[in-house]
C-alpha cells in the first residue's frame, strides 16, 4: 500500500486553490485568451500533464474562478430579506457590496476584463440558474412600484458607478490607497441614493424647494 502524502499545514492552500491564485493573476494582467494552461503550469513549477490532474481544461479554471465571485455574491445575496429591503437597508446593501470588492478586487477586475470569455462558458455550464437567481431578485428590487422610480433608478446608478467606477480606477488611479478609493465609492453612493439612503423617504424636488423668486412666473395678459 503506498503511504499518503502528509497533510497540509493548518491554513496551507491546496494545489488546486493555488492554480487558481496563479490563473487568477494572468488572467487579469494578460487576459484570458492571451494566457496558455503552460504559462499556468510553469508559474507552478510543474508540467501541463500535471495541471491537467486538477483541471481538464483553461475553461474549467475560468468557472472555477467565477464560481468563486458567484460563491461570495450568493452569500451577501442570503444575508438580505429581500421581500422586506426597504430604501433605507440600501446604503448597508452597497456598502456590503463595497466590501466584498475590495476583498476580492482581482475576482472582479476578472470579470470585468474577461466578459466575453465569461459569457461563452456560461452557456455551457449548470450554473446558470443559481446566476440566475441572483439577478432576478436584483431585477424585482429595481421594478418594486412601491418604491418611486426615481429612486430605483438612483439604486440602479449607484450599482453601475461602484463597479464602473472600479474598473476605471484600477487603470488610472492604481497608486491611490485602497481605503480612500473606499471612502470615496461609499461617498458617491449617498450622494446617488440622496436622502432616501438614510431616511427611506423621496429627495424633495428642485422646484418644490427652490425660493419663490427663483421659480417661472406665470406670464399674464
Amino acid at each position: 500500500m503506498m503511504p499518503r502524502p502528509p497533510a497540509r499545514p493548518a491554513g496551507e492552500k491546496s494545489t488546486r486553490e493555488q492554480i487558481l491564485d496563479v490563473a487568477l493573476d494572468l488572467f487579469t494582467t494578460e487576459g484570458f485568451e492571451k494566457t496558455s494552461l503552460r504559462e499556468i503550469a510553469e508559474r507552478m513549477g510543474f508540467s501541463k500533464a500535471a495541471l491537467y490532474y486538477h483541471f481538464a481544461s483553461k475553461d474549467d479554471i475560468l468557472l472555477a474562478l467565477h464560481l468563486r465571485l458567484h460563491d461570495l455574491g450568493q452569500a451577501t445575496i442570503d444575508r438580505f430579506d429581500w421581500d422586506r429591503v426597504a430604501p433605507g437597508d440600501w446604503v448597508g446593501l452597497l456598502d456590503e457590496f463595497i466590501d466584498q470588492l475590495f476583498e476580492n478586487r482581482k475576482l472582479f477586475l476578472l470579470h470585468m476584463r474577461n466578459h466575453a470569455a465569461l459569457e461563452k462558458i456560461a452557456h455551457s455550464h449548470p450554473h446558470g440558474e443559481a446566476n440566475h437567481d441572483i439577478e432576478e431578485r436584483l431585477r424585482a428590487l429595481l421594478a418594486d412600484e412601491r418604491v418611486p422610480r426615481a429612486q430605483r433608478l438612483r439604486l440602479s446608478f449607484a450599482f453601475g458607478a461602484v463597479a464602473a467606477g472600479m474598473a476605471m480606477s484600477s487603470e488610472v488611479i492604481d497608486d491611490l490607497p485602497a481605503d480612500e478609493l473606499r471612502m470615496e465609492l461609499r461617498s458617491a453612493v449617498r450622494d446617488l441614493l440622496g436622502t432616501a439612503a438614510t431616511t427611506g423617504k423621496p429627495a424633495a424636488s428642485a422646484a418644490s424647494t427652490a425660493p419663490d423668486q427663483e421659480r417661472p412666473q406665470p406670464v399674464t395678459a
